[in-house]
């Protein structure tokens, strides 16, 4: 029975995706890792160094046939993590081919270039969802460009801003990760030949010259040297993973707050068979956005973990990559998960306007920080300043008018539209992201190459 949330019938959906499953399945798993096999024995026969005729044997291997039971028997009773696979394999082999499979490779070899299979098919999907993500927040900040709302600082409401600048920072944010994505890929997409202490002895002469071939063969970029206990590559796939992750969670926090009752300012698109609360049937929940945060923190957690891989001993060190066997795959059933539920909610923010709009008129004062540049010209700015913020000091204390207590400051002239809110540049700035987002898209593919 399935123990697991990422692989629950009924709470999978909040912790992975149907293609998250789909590369981090036990079958996946062995598939790949004969994949990386028959690989190495193709370019093992380029060289002459083991036969032809063992290599299309071994190209004729069919992993789908292969008993996980019995493989995990085997390991169970070796204590050796592949012995199990190269002994199944060797008796599917005619007699010829059965001592050139995993000819010279260590386990090690074989996890590591499928790690960085796995991160090229992680990879391809958060590129191709960040886009997604970066296009919808785009047409949500170009929307709201001129949308005004409260700017809140330290929680409290402060001066102006658009809801538009606020779609337009998480675009922007956005952006950034995937210029990171696409900086990274030619690093953390690399293969593994290394042998027993990275220096491919068991291959004589000929080790790099099979690397080359075998990394070719894979599709995956050739290390200058072997990366047995510099861990770095995964290390900064898992930091890039927990910078987009923190950037979705930022997202969504926003909305979380935002969706509050005595806010109003935004929501979740809500189907109908939504249901908010199983005791107080009037709620509407932020379901998607609570769980964007959630898988954040678990996201941001495995990427310390992996960071600390990054300090092995020596040539070989299990408590590194055997720790990544772990937190790879979770953490990419996390993003995966948390990046699907992205889309969905950049696509279908509902944005009140309205109650934007009598927020900013609650807050009587939301014009202090024009009052304060206007007076500026007149007496300096820090004069200005402390003349406000007693007047403001006063009114809390006294209960008087504000705009009483504000004629004694300030003159007429000077107080004068204080109630329609001045959003300075956050238009000239929406305009900048939107354009510079759009010029760089126009060059761009779903592919992430």
């Amino acid at each position: 029975m399935d123990a697991h949330l990422i692989d629950s019938a009924v709470y999978g959906h909040g912790w992975s995706t149907a293609e998250s499953v789909a590369i981090f399945s036990e079958r996946a798993r062995l598939e790949r890792w004969v994949h990386v096999l028959k690989a190495l024995a193709a370019a093992q026969a380029d060289l002459e160094i083991i036969p032809e005729a063992s290599a299309r044997a071994i190209d004729g291997l069919d992993a789908q046939s292969l008993d996980p039971a019995a493989l995990g028997a085997e390991t169970r009773r070796t204590s050796h993590s592949t012995i199990g696979l190269v002994r199944e394999l060797q008796s599917r082999l005619p007699e010829h081919a059965r001592e050139h499979v995993y000819y010279g490779a260590t386990v090690q070899d074989v996890s590591d270039t499928a790690a960085a299979l796995e991160i090229r098919a992680v990879g391809a999907i958060v590129w191709r969802d960040l886009r997604e993500v970066e296009g919808c927040l785009l047409e949500l900040a170009a929307r709201h460009r001129d949308t005004p709302m409260l700017g809140r600082t330290h929680g409290q409401p402060g001066a102006p801003i658009t809801f538009g600048l606020k779609a337009a920072s998480w675009a922007d944010e956005t952006a950034r990760h995937l210029e990171r994505w696409r900086q990274s890929r030619s690093r953390l997409v690399v293969g593994q030949l290394a042998g027993a202490v990275g220096v491919l002895g068991f291959y004589g002469e000929l080790g790099p010259a099979l690397r080359g071939r075998f990394c070719e063969r894979l599709g995956l970029g050739e290390p200058t040297i072997s990366w047995l206990t510099a861990r770095d590559r995964i290390a900064e796939f898992a930091s890039n993973a927990a910078l987009v992750s923190a950037t979705m969670a930022r997202m969504a926090n926003e909305v979380y707050n935002l969706q509050r009752r005595e806010v109003g300012e935004v929501a979740e698109a809500a189907s109908e068979a939504t249901m908010g609360s199983i005791t107080m049937p009037h709620k509407r929940n932020p379901e998607r956005s609570e769980q964007m945060v959630t898988l954040a923190r678990l996201v941001r957690s495995a990427a310390g973990v992996l960071t600390e891989t990054m300090v092995g001993d020596h040539e070989r060190d299990g408590r590194t990559w055997k720790t990544e066997w772990v937190l790879l795959p979770e953490m990419s059933h996390y993003l995966l998960a948390q990046l699907g539920l992205a889309r969905g909610l950049a696509a279908s923010i509902e944005v009140d306007a309205g109650v934007m709009a009598a927020n900013l008129e609650t807050m009587g004062d939301f014009g202090s920080q024009e009052l304060l540049r206007r007076l500026s010209a007149r007496l300096g700015k820090h004069r200005a300043n402390d003349e406000l913020q007693q007047a403001y000091r006063t009114v809390r204390l006294s209960g008087r008018p504000l705009a009483e207590v504000l004629a004694q400051v300030a003159s007429p002239t000077e107080l004068e539209g204080l109630d329609r809110p001045e959003t300075g540049a956050a238009a000239a700035m929406v305009d900048a992201v939107v354009a510079a987002a759009t010029g760089r898209r126009s060059g761009e593919t779903d592919e992430w190459v």
